[in-house]
């Protein structure tokens, strides 16, 4: 199954500190695509590759087989990373990435529910964790959807999507979450309902994931586990996110080695429409 590797021209050149060598970290190793490439242009770093996706985890490993020992997969979420350094008997690292977009095999498989271009059952989840879309859409009162929908996609009909959701419980699927999200919409909004179920659907997603507060942990374990000099770069894909690593990166801890975020070509993008939102930044451990 191919997944391609976003910004990864200038993921590898960015981690430069890896000329003579180091251990890199790939928080999000999906199809393997980044250290791939990384392992390529250094040929005498070490890679440790985690991901919370056991798919992700199989794929990786026969893409990256060929590389031996220099690359240790783990299925974890990269929240963990200090417990998972701490049983490698590691204390510090060169390098540290994170893509936080999902993989084309987690949107492609409609029975995982990130997408709502196929009716599937509502799940979403990335792996290694109990909640799913289904208990967030069926479960939550209208105020916790409201709140869900207003934090995590800045959607200016939360309420309004949320008291239609509660009215249509029980939703066991995709298509029947679309209905609900565009039975709530005024007419002239109505023009605009697959922007708006994107939205939605990013919402839940990161809702079930607690991506944002997964982010905010691996920017902090990074403080204490990269060396100096060393770097940490993050691929976001939506401003929330974005936010999150721009000011974490303007903390006394790091120096911005991208004064603004790196974003796709032209090339990229109509090779890889997927890639069109996507932001890299960088920052090195001073």
């Amino acid at each position: 199954m191919q997944h391609t590797s976003v910004l990864l021209k200038e993921v590898v050149n960015g981690f430069e500190n890896l000329q003579n060598g180091g251990i890199c970290v790939d928080c999000t190793i999906g199809g393997g695509g980044h250290t791939e490439g990384l392992i390529l242009k250094y040929p005498n770093i070490s890679v440790i590759g985690i991901d919370r996706d056991p798919q992700a985890i199989k794929i990786a490993g026969e893409n990256l087989s060929r590389f031996g020992m220099r690359v240790r997969i783990f299925q974890r979420s990269f929240s963990d990373l200090d417990d998972l350094l701490d049983g490698l008997g590691i204390e510090k690292v060169d390098a540290i990435l994170a893509d936080l977009g999902l993989s084309s095999f987690q949107i492609d498989e409609t029975e995982r529910g990130f997408s709502f271009k196929k009716a599937g059952p509502l799940d979403m989840r990335m792996g290694l964790n109990g909640k799913s879309a289904l208990d967030v859409v069926n479960n939550y009162s209208a105020e916790e959807i409201e709140r869900v929908i207003r934090d995590f996609s800045e959607e200016r009909f939360a309420k309004s999507i949320a008291s239609s959701i509660i009215k249509k419980r029980p939703i066991m699927t995709t298509d029947e979450l679309v209905k609900a999200i565009f039975s709530s919409l005024p007419s002239y909004a109505k023009k605009d309902w697959k922007k708006i179920v994107t939205r939605v659907f990013q919402a839940i997603r990161i809702e079930v994931n607690d991506e944002l507060v997964n982010l905010e942990k691996l920017l902090e374990i990074s403080k204490r586990r990269l060396k100096k000099g060393g770097r940490i770069a993050i691929i976001s894909f939506h401003s929330l996110e974005d936010r999150i690593v721009k000011y974490a990166f303007k903390e006394k801890e790091f120096m911005p080695i991208t004064k603004k975020p790196l974003i796709p070509g032209n090339d990229e993008i109509n090779s890889n429409t997927r890639s069109r939102s996507a932001k890299l930044r960088i920052s090195e451990r001073v």
